[in-house]
């Protein structure tokens, strides 16, 4: 072989090999879109990209719907309703009779999400409506469609050297289902799917509970906790632990009280 024939050949392997580096840089730019055209187009939905259509009232989607499969009463989410209260000068117990406004709403939460506020999401109201007007046949609910905001009066007293504050946890009806999603365009010959499953119970509605009176239902606690310079703003979870979570950490205690 000359060496002019080598040097061709050479030529030549390189060529090819320029061509399957350009091929497999072509296929991995497309396997990059993917996603993009997931969310614009309804022949590439997918599970996840069903709960975001849903969520987003996306054009492509005919209709969406929420299906229960499994239903129960629980404690929601903790939160404070009032501001931080001090007695760090006093030698006496301070007694306080606060009015504290607890807002109410229905809450979602797509799987491997948090929870949040569904007031302002039209097509998520949209998917659920039937199952609130189901609940509500059977429970009294506060705050579907838009929160719902009830003051209470909390008295209590906070103890010398000490700065507290009140915090609610609201019992809530709990649903688990799936979300079902009909698209305009078929895929594959049908235009229904799923998220995250069919037959799945990993998407969760909570429908807030009300008292006879239309107060919320849940329980109230007073945290209470010594006097330290900005001590509250550097405890985790001081404003969203639940009632117990804290005690004992940085000489918080938590006592229940009641409403009214």
């Amino acid at each position: 072989m000359s060496t002019y024939q080598f040097a061709r050949r050479g030529r030549a392997t390189s060529a090819k090999r320029r061509k399957i580096v350009v091929a497999t840089a072509l296929a991995l730019a497309a396997a990059a879109l993917i996603p993009l055209m997931n969310r614009t187009n309804a022949s590439a939905a997918t599970p996840d990209e069903v709960s975001l259509h849903c969520r987003d009232g996306s054009p492509l989607l005919e209709n969406c719907t929420f299906v229960q499969r499994r239903e129960a009463t629980a404690g929601g989410n903790s939160f404070r309703v009032s501001e931080v209260q001090n007695n760090c000068d006093g030698t006496v117990p301070d007694p306080f009779s606060l009015a504290v406004s607890v807002r109410s709403t229905t809450e979602v939460q797509l799987e491997n999400g948090a929870f949040f506020n569904v007031s302002g999401t039209p097509s998520l109201l949209e998917a659920i409506g039937a199952t609130a007007t189901s609940v509500k046949d059977r429970f009294k609910i506060l705050g579907f469609g838009e929160d719902s905001a009830v003051t209470v009066t909390i008295r209590a007293d906070v103890e010398p050297g000490q700065r507290a504050a009140i915090y609610f946890r609201p019992e809530v009806v709990e649903s688990g289902g799936y979300l079902e999603a009909e698209y305009k365009q078929a895929q594959d010959g049908t235009k229904v799917f799923f998220f995250p499953e069919q037959n799945a119970d990993t998407v969760l509605v909570r429908f807030p509970l009300a008292n006879d009176n239309g107060d919320p239902k849940g329980f109230y606690w007073i945290r209470s906790m010594p006097c330290r310079e900005n001590s509250r703003l550097v405890i985790p979870g001081f404003d969203t632990a639940d009632f117990g979570g804290l005690d004992g950490a940085f000489g918080i205690t938590d006592t229940p009280v009641a409403a009214g």
